[in-house]
Formats: C-alpha cells, structure tokens, sequence
C-alpha cells in the first residue's frame, strides 16, 4: 500500500492545490480494490482526458448521480498547473506551454513533398484548451447542423445550448465591455450593416437567433427600457425594438462572467479547471478522511501525468466489442491497467469516455479499433477533419470616424468586442462564417486591439491611468473565422507508419491546403472560395468603421504599418494588404474536429447520436472530433452542450442506479436513497467516523468514537417508523435506530449529563452521546456484544450474548436476563423475544411504532418473509424519549455508525401520529 502523500515541495512552491485536486495512479488503483459494504469499488466511468470536456463530462456524472451509484476516474496526461483561465490570474504569464504528439511536419514526410502544418498542439493540462481560449461562443445557425442527426439539433436547441450557455457564462450581456467605444462602434456597425449588408454578405438579423440574454428571459420582463438599459443606452434613447435586438445580436457572445448571483463570485472567463476541482473537492468531502479506506469512499478521482496507452477491449460473440479497461504509464514510466467495473445483470455497464483533443482521440481510437472494428466504424475513423479558416485585419483609425460616439466627459475609449455572421452561397451552397471585432482606445503609436481587453486590472493605480488615457486613435481587429468542407479527401487523421508516441503509432494530419494554390480537392477547392469571400467580407465591415476617412493598417509584429488614403474601397483594402498576407495557417485556431463524426447511420458515421462509437458497448467520444460539421462557431459551446447531453444519457440508461421508492400508503420518505433526502440529515460524531451513500444505501464506516446520523428537518411526538437495513459480516454488524433524542448540538439536561459523566461517557465532546442518553436505541447486534465498560452486577466486563443488547432490544432496557453468578433473572423492563437470525446479504426492516411512552419493535427478513415481534416496552423514565415540549413535536430519529461496523440502511420512512 503506498504510504500517504502530502503536498510537496518545489522549489519555489507548496503543491497545495494539486494534491487537493489530484490522486496518484497508485492511490486510484488501490482505491478500486476496496471494498465499502460488500461491494468492490472498480471505476464505472473512466474519463481519457482532463481537459476542456473530459472535466464538464466528469463533473456533469458527479453531480447527476443522486443515489452515489457510480465511480468516475478521470486520468490526464499533464499536470495540474493553472487553477483557472490564465487571464484571470494577476501574473498574466500566459498559458501553459503546448506540445504537439501527432507528426505533422516530420522529415519523413517532408521528404515526400507534403507542406509543414501549423497545427499549435494540445495543452498537455488539467482544463486544457479552457485554460487559454478566446472565449468567443456563437451558437451555430440552423443551416450550419443540418447534416446533423435530427435528435441531436432538437435536444441542443431546447435545452442544452441554454445550459451550456449558462455554465460558460454566456447567457447573459457582456457586463465588462461598456461605454462609449461600445456603444459608439456598435451604432456605427449598425448603421453600416442596415445600408450595405445584405450586399456584403452579412447574414440578415432576423435569420439569427435572438442574444441568449434575450432568448432566455421571460418575455414579460423584456420590455424596451430593460433593453437599453442593459445596451447601456439612455433612457431618454428611442431606438425602434427591433432595432434593440439587433444591437444585441452584435454583442459579442463572450464566455466571461463579471457579475452573479448576490453573495457570489464570478468566475470570469470561464474554464473548467474549477468545475473539476469543485467536482474532486465534493467527492473528497463526501469520503470523510485520507488514504485508501477513504479513498475507496470517494466517487471521483482525478490522476495527472498519466498517459493513456491503450484501450483494452474484448470482442463479444455477437461482434460488439467491449472496452473492459485502460493500460496507462504514469511520470514514472510505469505500465498499469485500470479495470473498468463488470456489466450487470440490470443491463447497466460501466463506460469508457474519450475526451481528449480531436487529434489524439482519434489516434487513441485507431490504435484501439483498428482491428477490432476493421471493416467497420474502424474504416471511417480519422476522416472528416476539419478546422476554421482564420484571418486577421488589424486597422487604426481617429476618433474623428466615429460617428455615432455618444458624448461624455472622459476622454479615455476604453474597449469593445463585437460579432458579426456573414455567409456566402458558392456552387450553390450557403457557406458561413463571423466576425469577431475587438477595439480598444489607444494613443496614436497604440497596436494592440486587446490592450484593454480580457485582463484583469491588478491595483487602482492602473485604473486611473487607463480613465486618464488621451485616446486619439480607436484599433479594431476583425478576426475572420470560416467554416471548411467536410467529407475533404485532403483533411485526415491516420496512424504514422514511422513515428510514435510513448511506443505506440503516433498520429499523422494531413489537412486540405486552402492557403495554397496547387492542385486540390473540390472539397479544398471550396475552401478557397469560402476563404476569400470571408476575406472580402472583412474589408467591407473594415470600411463601416472608417467613414470615409484615412487610417492605417497594421501589418503583423514586425512589419511596417500601412497607411490607407480617405476614400478607399474594399478592393483598395485588399490591394494594400493582399488576403494571403492575413491568413492564418489551417489548425492554428485549435478549432479541429470531425474525425469520429456522430451519425445515425453505423455505415456512413463512426458514433451514434449519443457518441458512442458503433459497434462497441460502451466506448464514447466527448470531443469536437464527434461534430459532423462545424459550421463557424468556435466548438466551446458546441461541445459543452454534447458532454452535458452524453452524460445525462449515460446517467439515465447506461450506468448504474438505484430503484426509485415509492412510500408506503400514509408514510412520508425520510431517507428514500439520494443526495436531496441525505440532505435533510446531520452527522453528530467523530471525524472520518459517519455514513456513506453508495448507490442509494447509508453504509457505516469507521474507525472512531461512534456516530449518529439524524433526520435534523423536523422532529416527532408519536409515530410508526419503517426502515431496511442489512449486514456485511455476520460477526462484526453493530449498529441501532435512535429514537426520541433530543438535538445533538444543544446542551442535554443536568440530570442526563450526571449520568452520561458517572458512566464515563464523552457527552461533552462527542455529541452523538446526546442520542444514547436523552433517547433510546433499538439495537442491531446479533452477537450482543458486551460493553467492556459497563458492570454487570458486580462483574466486569459485560458478558455477550445479553437480550437486552440484541437486534430489536431497546438498548440496554432490562430483558430479563439470567445473572449467572447471582443465579437469578434481571429485572424485565421490556418484552423481548428474538427475532429472525441476522445474516450478511438479505435487507431486514424494522416496524418502530412509538406511540405515548409504549415503544414496539418488530422485525422482518425481508427475503424468507419471517417476522417476529421483539420488543414490547412502556418507559417510566420522565428525563428520556421526551414527546413534546411546549405543545410540540420534540423527538429526533436517527441510526448509528458504530467503530469497525459495516451496516447499510435504505427506505427509511415515517407515519406520524
């Protein structure tokens, strides 16, 4: 067993945060082996990839589990190195760096003529692309998914594109760009599309869908003074309401979240390094200590620097294949294989979900499949890829072209982020792409669009300077993203015959060359067109800023600035600054997707509508490789949307669950297996001592001083009350039902605490000896197991076997019991019978009927049917099982956890009166 690790030192920091995220691969493995109950804890999804969506997926299985039914391993590559997007953070030193696994450029292939791709790399990270991304998130157009599956578009455009938009922070204005440049360029950008937009090939207002803010308010509350208000618009304004909407649909959809709910903080631009953290801390708290007995509690785990090697798989009779684990190599260079839990008989089954980048999922995928699935989904994989067309147009221009600046005091512009979709219909077919517009005032030498963009302002001193900036010149860049074919011959994703990766075929890319001239695809051949439209596009929008006058055109780092005369056409524009000049090279966006497109069809697609990869049980894809098209957008949102929509799938019909209870007829559900039930209980005890849920049952663990766990919502006076519970061991299954306490957190009478001290009992530092002194217990214990603590009539300790501390006993009640060396019989305070032997496996229930001070017990194996009435007991005791005080309800319910005792309890319910 691997000794605890804590955080460790670096040379210059304390890993603190990444062992608060992070297990290692050992203390994962180890984990799996446990037992909690009589249950192994194999993983029952097993997330490849601790990025963007692999932790949206994961968290999204976390939090969806209402019964605790299942165990989520996350396994990444990289390290944990940024808490969040790095533009949130103060030291502003950038993303992490990236590495590149696929052979893109080798020697090998250059040799053969093919051109150097400029592909960036995956970012080898906990969060991945999230912690460096744009954050520009356009929901496709209609047009732009309609190669789609039906169900999918349907499902994404009525629920989960609102989610996802509200996870990302998308659904709401972009609170953090305001201001005169804001409002003054998104009039002037307004005005310029209602003259000359539809000539340019802007796509009209009303064939785009209305701002999220706007789409997911309530129509009632969207009168037109909310709307300008939020436009930051005078009240005084008198801008028609359609016009209000189209301002909005200018606003740039920005995943960056400045303001929330009262009492929170906003997590900025978003990333999903927080939702994993949050997710690992959840399942951290829940396990209730450190090392492998608590590790083994915990329902999700998180290993970096392990690199997925292998999927293992077996191929069924029927030909599905079944991925039954991973082989992985951790930092050490190490080789394990994580085992995936077994099917079961309800049809459920444990998953494999590939959430890498679109690149290595696919090489992950052919590695994988490639015999197994020959002939078949493994044939297709790897085609398809496809990426955006990106181009960039940087200009300067003086404030004298702003026509619609509204007036102000303040001479600094500040910043602004606009959006604008165009299309254009090449061999008959809509082609779509969109503007993202970024400005920023600046002094006349100023280059940079972002300067006052996406950072975060770190002391006063630098907001004064900004507001006393003498902003005589506004850069805008308008930053072209297209859309590319798919089904491109030239754009692939196959397995390199000479390189590799860690011992296995690294992948090679080949991708269509639309920056190029030679010959080509019809597919790459359209790109070009599609290209150059967007170009054109560009340089009219360009010239919707400049009014006619002179300004500037900024050139990359390094090369000269171009001035552009008064009156110039957009084909002067191109003249001046030739497209090819501004082209960035194909991949670089990130954007690259497609390779395991989802489809209805197992002939003509490599996953289904679900992302599940044909003709396997239980291997999917959360990744942009699972987009048939891409259509414009950036594939944030995109691909939020599906994770979430793939894990509520998978949560639903794939994976484990618990039954549903319903109540018995006049009993109300206090316990009825999930979370939100568990909820509306407390612990009282010691730490790492308590309850945990496992897939709709309470079971008991630990090691300390015993715990209570009690319904804290309400209290009762008289009631019947059902639960069920069952045994692990048949020697080792103390545990007991309390009834009647008082609350655990107040201080008990002096009286009960007189007699809690002469018995030796920590009531002072433990609680849960609230229960044992102020209420009774129903015991469960077959063994009776004596307490080395007390004196039984001159002897000690307490011999076993005693009735009154057997299962349906109230504890410790005299039950008549022989005295041995007395030879006599206790005293018979309750009416006790035994009840049905307990046995490890079966679920037993009890039936508590607590009526005045009359306590009547009955027990019932659920299994074999035999019931027997155990105890019949009538308190005389005035200081204990208190009903009411002050005309109300004062009894409190709950169950122990008892050192060393494994007993679970499931439907737990109540029938007052």
């Amino acid at each position: 067993m691997q000794q605890l690790l804590n955080a460790e030192y670096t040379t210059f920091t304390l890993d603190n945060m990444g062992r608060y995220l992070a297990n290692t691969l050992q203390e994962a493995l180890e984990s799996s082996t446990g037992v909690v109950g009589d249950s192994r804890r194999d993983f029952d999804v097993i997330v490849v990839g601790g990025g963007t969506f692999g932790s949206i997926i994961a968290e999204r299985l976390l939090l969806n589990d209402p019964t605790h039914s299942r165990r989520i391993l996350v396994l990444e590559a990289g390290p944990f190195v940024l808490p969040e997007h790095w533009q949130n953070l103060p030291f502003m030193g950038g993303a992490p760096d990236m590495r590149r696994p696929w052979v893109a450029d080798g020697a090998t292939w250059l040799a053969s003529g093919r051109k150097p791709l400029g592909f960036p790399g995956l970012i080898y990270a906990v969060g991945g692309r999230s912690l460096s991304w744009g954050g520009w998130s356009p929901q496709p157009l209609d047009p732009e998914v309609s190669g789609w599956p039906p169900s999918v578009v349907d499902e994404l455009k009525n629920r989960y594109f609102q989610e996802s938009s509200d996870q990302i922070g998308v659904d709401e204005t972009n609170d953090f760009i305001y201001g005169r440049l804001h409002v003054g360029l998104r009039k002037q950008l307004l005005e310029g599309l209602k003259t000359n937009g539809a000539a340019v090939g802007a796509v009209p207002f009303m064939e785009q869908p209305d701002h999220p803010v706007v789409r997911y308010s309530n129509p009632a509350d969207l009168t037109d003074a909310v709307l300008r208000d939020w436009l930051g618009l005078p009240a005084k304004d008198a801008t028609p309401r359609v016009e209000l909407l189209s301002l909005f649909k200018l606003e740039a959809p920005l995943a960056v979240q400045s303001q929330t709910e009262p009492g929170l903080f906003p997590f900025n631009k978003f990333s999903a390094v927080p939702l994993l953290v949050r997710a690992a801390r959840i399942a951290a708290a829940e396990a209730d200590g450190v090392g492998a007995e608590a590790d083994a509690r915990k329902r999700l785990m998180v290993v970096t620097s392990c690199h997925v090697l292998d999927l293992i798989t077996e191929t069924q009779e029927d030909n599905w294949v079944r991925v039954t684990g991973v082989r992985v190599q951790d930092r050490d260079g190490a080789v394990r294989d994580v085992k995936l839990a077994l099917p079961r008989q309800d049809g459920t089954q444990g998953v494999v979900i590939i959430a890498l980048g679109t690149i290595e999922s696919t090489r992950l995928a052919l590695n994988t499949f490639k015999d197994s699935l020959g002939g078949r989904a493994a044939q297709r994989i790897g085609r398809n890829l496809i990426a955006h067309l990106r181009s960039n147009l940087t200009i300067r221009v003086p404030i004298s072209a702003l026509k619609h600046l509204p007036p102000g005091t303040s001479r600094a512009l500040q910043a602004s982020a606009l959006f604008v979709k165009g299309k254009a219909t090449i061999n008959g077919f809509e082609r779509y792409f969109h503007l993202q517009i970024t400005a920023s005032g600046l002094s006349k030498l100023g280059d940079d669009a972002e300067a006052e963009l996406f950072k975060k302002i770190p002391d006063v001193e630098h907001l004064e300077a900004m507001l006393r900036a003498d902003d005589s010149h506004v850069v805008i860049t308008l930053r072209g993203i297209g859309e590319m074919s798919p089904r491109n011959p030239d754009s692939k994703v196959e397995l390199a015959r000479f390189d590799a990766e860690f011992g296995r075929p690294a992948a090679y890319v080949e991708i269509g060359d639309a920056r190029g001239t030679g010959p080509a695809s019809a597919e790459t051949e359209l790109d070009r067109q599609v290209w150059e439209a967007m170009d054109k596009f560009t340089d009219q929008v360009a010239l919707m800023f400049t009014a006619g006058e002179a300004f500037e055109i900024l050139g990359r780092a390094g090369e000269i600035t171009i001035p552009v005369p008064a009156g110039a056409s957009a084909e002067d524009v191109a003249l001046y600054f030739d497209h090819g000049r501004r082209r960035d090279p194909l991949g670089s966006t990130h954007h690259d997707a497609g390779t395991l497109w989802m489809g209805t069809d197992p002939a003509a697609s490599v996953t289904n509508e679900f992302g599940r990869i044909h003709d396997t049980t239980n291997c999917y894809v959360a990744a942009p490789a699972l987009f048939p098209t891409t259509g414009s957008p950036n594939p944030m949102l995109i691909g939020v949307a599906l994770a979430r929509r793939s894990a509520d799938v998978l949560a639903e019909h794939v994976l484990r669950g618990a039954e549903t209870l319903t109540p018995d007829p006049g009993f109300e559900l206090l316990f009825d297996g999930t979370e939100t039930s568990l909820n509306r209980w407390r612990k009282v005890g010691s730490a790492g001592q308590g309850f945990v849920l496992v897939n709709g049952e309470l079971i008991a663990y630990g090691a300390r001083d015993f715990a209570i766990l009690y319904y804290a919502k309400e209290t009762f006076d008289d009631f019947t009350l059902r639960l069920q519970f069952r045994i692990f061991d048949g020697l080792r299954h103390n545990s007991g039902v309390f009834l009647r306490f008082r609350h655990p957190q107040e201080p008990v009478s002096a009286a009960l605490r007189a007699r809690a001290i002469a018995d030796g009992a920590p009531i002072d530092t433990n609680p849960a000896w609230t229960a044992v002194y102020s209420g009774f217990e129903v015991q469960i214990d077959d063994t009776a197991r004596g307490d080395v603590t007390k004196d039984f009539y001159g002897r000690r300790p307490e011999p076993d076997g005693l009735w009154k501390n057997r299962t349906g006993a109230i504890y410790k009640i005299p039950a008549g019991d022989f005295i041995a060396h007395l030879n006599r019989y206790d005293d018979v305070w309750q009416q006790y019978k035994p009840g049905p032997a307990l046995v490890p496996g079966p679920w037993f229930e009890y039936e508590i009927r607590v009526s005045g001070d009359r306590y009547t017990v009955t027990l019932r194996n659920l299994a074999s049917g035999a019931k027997e009435r155990t105890t019949l007991y009538e308190n005389t005791d005035k200081e204990r099982g208190i009903a009411t005080l002050a005309g109300r309800p004062a009894g409190y319910v709950g169950i122990q956890s008892y050192p060393g005792q494994a007993v679970a309890f499931r439907n737990i319910r109540i029938k007052r009166g």
